[in-house]
């Protein structure tokens, strides 16, 4: 596929054809060395067999939002409230399905606003969900809610994807890049004219891919030898021409993972070093004020933790540490930080999540306004907004301090192999556990898996057993539970509302540039929520939110290319 300019066609030229990186080593057709000692990578290491190469037994749950079908649950009578799944259920279509296992940077499910996929062990892509964009891949735009297989694949496996706003990539073990969906920001395939791509086509041609992320509008990948690729929409930059065309960042060229949130981008590197850049309004960046980055940054307040794996939502972001320990910054409203802060103050330095001490926290997934991780003992632990579901509480209630998700039968009768967060539902991949588990672990591990785990093994982890828990039920003496009664907006009237701009751009904050960001959170945020409102009551908006409800009419009356939210 042609690409925008010469200029393009030269950066993409020399990402494939890079100069050898000092200190790097290539193998044979492989990324560079993690860095050994940094521990990069090593979350993976030494895990169950069962989440390296799950059983045909795994179960996929989901809950939160179904009125997309994203939950892949038959759709119910009785309108959209009657689809919020307040607890999990079992995706009935995905039963019989093996799926692939967790690898570093790879996950079996991927969750966004309004749309899901799973990897199986094949690597067959599996999409449901809204498709008014084509962002199922199945080649129109009708709604189709029915986890299928994504056809114009085949021959092709898959090891790895990304859902943006509504736009798909994904990642085949040659390290081939592949793209549908939504392409009106050049978010999937730069220099394509169609505003929609409902079929999977391949992009960043010549370039050896490691791993790809999705932002809201733009998309971001990993190259073999550790250099980033940006295209799409690009956050945080106000220069008078937007370039969208495949750009490389200018950086060391020594990564090795990356993650997408709404409008920002994180960044790992091999030394343990986590880097950002993009929008800023609440301080998901972590560099310590609200200022917007176009290069990437090094995150304040790591200094002395070595990071294993990153992780972004729509406004927050998190590290986790090679012992497991769980950092989060950025907005911190419904208590999505998890810090057991009522106030729901926005963290523009990252915060350990210190409801979790004792646990080693293997995985992380950010959504809208929730998170989710799963622990080496195959443990789910859930937190922030609960309206409409999402944390399977089976009530509505924000929850400010992690919590275990109840699984049917209790979280002693599942082990969690992998979870997803998106923009009001949740999915997680959990294995029967009736006490023989470590019995055919056993066996299992005689079979070789269908994916090699990349890291080196290492000897993380340690004994703990189930009874060592976070209080599940009832409310933390620190507030683990909002307040019966809290808005959904838990600081509204607080200190947190809109998070002062840049002063450059602070003057354009309608422009074009901004009136696509608001577009994309009122996506991800859902609209407003009444969920705790008496009969009768109506909620005021906040300045903040009045002005974006403006602009977003403003956009949808004079865009033409105005996304169909």
């Amino acid at each position: 596929m042609a690409l925008p300019s010469p200029a393009s066609d030269a950066l993409l030229q020399a990402a494939a054809n890079p100069p050898p990186l000092p200190g790097a080593t290539l193998g044979e057709g492989g990324p560079p060395s993690l860095g050994g000692a940094s521990g990069v990578g090593s979350l993976t290491d030494g895990l169950p067999a069962f989440f390296y190469d799950p059983p045909i037994e795994a179960v996929v749950f989901a809950f939160g939002v179904n009125e997309d079908l994203q939950g892949g649950l038959e759709l119910l009578p009785g309108g959209a409230a009657a689809n919020n799944i307040l607890a999990p259920k079992v995706v009935e279509a995905l039963l019989g399905t093996r799926f692939r296992g967790r690898d570093f940077g790879c996950t079996p499910l991927v969750a966004a606003s309004r749309n899901t996929l799973a990897i199986d062990a094949d690597g067959n892509v599996i999409t449901w969900g809204w498709n008014a964009r084509g962002t199922l891949g199945r080649g129109h735009r009708e709604p189709h809610g029915r986890p299928q297989r994504v056809p114009g694949l085949e021959g092709v496996r898959i090891k790895q994807a990304a859902i943006g706003g509504w736009h798909v990539l994904a990642l085949d073990d040659t390290g081939q890049c592949w793209a549908w969906g939504g392409n009106e920001y050049s978010q999937c395939v730069p220099g394509e004219g169609r505003r929609d791509i409902v079929t999977p086509v391949r992009c960043l041609p010549g370039v050896r891919v490691r791993q790809v992320a999705a932002g809201g509008m733009h998309s971001l990948a990993l190259t073999a030898e550790g250099q980033l690729i940006m295209w799409g929409e690009p956050w945080g930059d106000f220069s008078m021409t937007i370039n969208r065309a495949p750009r490389r960042i200018d950086t060391t060229g020594d990564f090795v993972d990356i993650a997408c949130g709404a409008f920002h981008n994180l960044a790992l590197n091999s030394a343990g070093e986590v880097f950002s850049w993009g929008i800023n309004d609440f301080g998901m960046l972590g560099n310590g004020t609200t200022s917007y980055a176009t290069e990437p940054e090094r995150v304040e307040g790591l200094e002395g933790v070595a990071v294993a794996d990153v992780a972004a939502g729509g406004w927050h972001s998190m590290a986790i540490s090679t012992d497991g320990e769980v950092y989060v910054w950025g907005r911190g409203e419904y208590g999505r930080l998890g810090l057991g802060d009522r106030t729901g103050t926005s963290k523009l330095r990252p915060q350990k999540v210190k409801a979790l001490e004792g646990h080693r926290v293997i995985e992380g997934s950010c959504g809208g306004t929730h998170t989710m991780v799963v622990t080496d003992e195959g443990r789910c632990f859930i937190w922030g907004r609960g309206a409409f579901g999402r944390l399977g509480t089976g009530a509505q209630k924000d929850c400010i301090s992690p919590i275990e998700l109840k699984l049917p039968g209790g979280p002693e009768r599942w082990r969690v192999v992998s979870v997803a967060a998106g923009g009001r539902h949740s999915l997680v991949l959990a294995l029967p556990d009736n006490g023989n588990l470590m019995q055919r672990q056993a066996e299992w591990a005689e079979r070789k898996p269908y994916y090699t785990p990349s890291p080196p093994a290492s000897q993380l982890g340690r004994d703990r057993s189930w009874a060592h828990s976070l209080q599940a039920d009832g409310e933390r003496e620190d507030g683990g539970v909002s307040p019966e009664g809290m808005s959904d907006y838990a600081d509204e009237g607080m200190a947190e509302g809109a998070s002062p701009q840049n002063t450059a751009a602070s003057h354009r904050a309608f422009s074009s540039h901004h009136l696509q960001q608001l577009e994309m959170a009122a996506a991800l945020e859902g609209g407003r929520s009444c969920d705790n409102l008496g009969e009768g009551e109506e909620m005021a908006a906040t300045p903040s939110q009045a002005a974006a409800a403006a602009a977003a009419a403003r956009v949808h009356g004079l865009r033409d290319d105005a996304p169909g939210l």
